[in-house]
């Protein structure tokens, strides 16, 4: 089905905001669309989640640099920072291996989560549950161990579950096992990179000849306002989730995720 560029900004937007605030973009992306009764083709929903990499990217573009410096080039960082920025994209490493393993393992399963009222609401809740805890949890002061960074991995895996909160997950797993919010954040994030640049090749190459040969129906300028919407909002929302995080407020969007899933819950019962 076409998509027009009123309705490719709205899709940006909801993927700007909902990509990096703990309530799923892909579930409320799905959510949107069934209310809207459209399907957008595999490829857009590919350019909204570039979109919010790009913004990400561009978020914290001074710690990637760092870390490709201190493996390409590690004599222009100080020792202190080459060997932070090394372990950094070790754990990073660490963490998207099971990240890897669990989404490709589950995602013909968990492919039908998308079209469906009741396991949307399933989705939504099991979120709002995991957000809802942290409220239980003092703010951390430890560093991410390779452990931290596994059990982390695995938490961001199930997040090809369409309304299971990828940032949600991650964060409140960390949370809990009481990781200083500011490395959290960031590694979160940092760790979303590869899973969305892995998680969008493998969508283009398993692309059939269907699939490719609705490229074509949208028309370029609504790639492009879908993108950029996603991008800006996107980096836009990083910056109020950190702020809301540092003031021990995350759990405010388990309410949310609550509500959504019953009422999604009780719509898929009617």
């Amino acid at each position: 089905m076409t998509v027009d560029v009123i309705q490719s900004l709205i899709l940006g937007i909801v993927q700007g905001i909902t990509e990096w605030l703990p309530i799923s973009s892909s579930g409320h992306l799905a959510l949107t669309q069934l209310l809207f009764n459209i399907k957008v083709p595999v490829f857009f929903d590919l350019i909204l989640h570039i979109g919010t990499l790009a913004g990400v990217i561009g978020f914290y573009r001074t710690d990637i640099l760092k870390i490709l410096k201190s493996v390409v080039y590690p004599r222009s960082l100080n020792a202190e920072e080459a060997k932070y920025y090394r372990n950094l994209l070790m754990l990073i490493i660490i963490g998207t291996i099971p990240t890897a393993i669990v989404a490709f393992s589950l995602r013909s399963l968990f492919e039908f989560s998308f079209y469906d009222f009741f396991l949307l609401s399933v989705g939504f809740l099991i979120s709002g549950v995991f957000i809802f805890i942290t409220k239980f949890f003092k703010k951390g002061s430890k560093s991410i161990g390779k452990f931290d960074a596994f059990l982390i991995g695995i938490a961001q895996g199930f997040s090809v579950f369409s309304s299971i909160s990828r940032s949600g997950i991650t964060i409140s797993l960390g949370m809990m096992r009481q990781i200083d919010h500011y490395q959290l954040v960031k590694f979160s994030f940092l760790l979303s990179i590869p899973s969305i640049i892995g998680g969008s090749v493998f969508d283009f190459v398993l692309m059939d000849d269907a699939q490719l040969s609705t490229i074509n129906d949208i028309h370029i300028s609504s790639y492009i306002v879908g993108f950029l919407s996603a991008a800006i909002v996107g980096y836009i929302t990083i910056k109020l989730l950190i702020d809301i995080i540092n003031r021990g407020k995350l759990y405010y969007f388990a309410y949310y995720c609550l509500a959504l899933g019953a009422i999604l819950l009780i719509y898929s019962m009617l």
